[in-house]
């Protein structure tokens, strides 16, 4: 499914800094959260062989500042699943975003972080018991340093143009959430339609300019002929 949106989770987990260095929890593991859903250990598995630090990709897992992907602050030296959750160690660029992060590290003003992944649809399960969706493997594709979770209370006023992607995101975020409390057949039956509106949006209007076989007859003007009929 190529349109699978991208989700974020956070954690906020102690952060550790030395120097540059900073180490602490991008998910914890079987912990159920507002969403309903249960990471479990060996969800990560998968995408750390693929793209994590010591992979040979060069589209290794990102460490970004608030899921911006054209706001890149370092790179993991460590990503790795223990008991509690999915532990890393990161070392920040000295660049000037960076650096301002790295002093709200020291001043506890960041302490947040989130992963941006997507869902793996014959990977979740469903646990009736306890209404929670047992997640047990996801795609990943960053881990972010943020201030906190995205405020669900604020009201929808507009749409800059610069926030546009956000905004889009979020809602894709949203219509996944609620796809998953439909059965997995009808909800992928969904997404397919979902996917087809999206292309059908981008999809760029062809102009076509109709070929004319035969001349169009000029329309008669009957107020012209109307006008020159003598009246005897």
């Amino acid at each position: 499914m190529k349109n699978r949106p991208i989700v974020y989770k956070s954690y906020g987990g102690g952060v550790q800094v030395d120097s540059r260095k900073v180490s602490g929890y991008l998910a914890s593991f079987n912990n159920r959260d507002s969403d309903g859903d249960v990471i479990v250990k060996g969800a990560f598995t998968k995408s750390l062989n693929e793209r994590g630090v010591t992979s040979t990709t060069a589209r290794k897992i990102a460490f970004l500042y608030q899921h911006d992907m054209s706001k890149p602050i370092g790179r993991f030296t460590t990503l790795v699943e223990d008991e509690k959750g999915l532990y890393f160690e990161a070392e920040l660029d000295n660049i000037p975003l960076a650096n301002d992060v790295l002093e709200q590290y020291k001043s506890g003003t960041l302490n947040q972080h989130s992963i941006g992944f997507r869902y793996i649809a014959d990977k979740t399960t469903h646990d009736k018991a306890t209404e929670s969706y047992i997640i047990k493997e996801v795609d990943l594709f960053e881990g972010s340093v943020v201030t906190m979770g995205a405020n669900e209370n604020t009201p929808f006023i507009g749409i800059k143009s610069e926030q546009l992607e956000s905004y889009e995101e979020e809602l894709r975020r949203e219509t996944e959430l609620a796809l998953k409390h439909i059965p997995f057949e009808e909800a992928y039956k969904i997404r397919q339609l979902i996917s087809k509106h999206i292309s059908l949006k981008e999809a760029e209007p062809v102009n076509i300019t109709p070929i004319i076989d035969e001349p169009i007859a000029t329309p008669m003007n009957w107020q012209n002929i109307i006008s020159q009929i003598k009246i005897n």
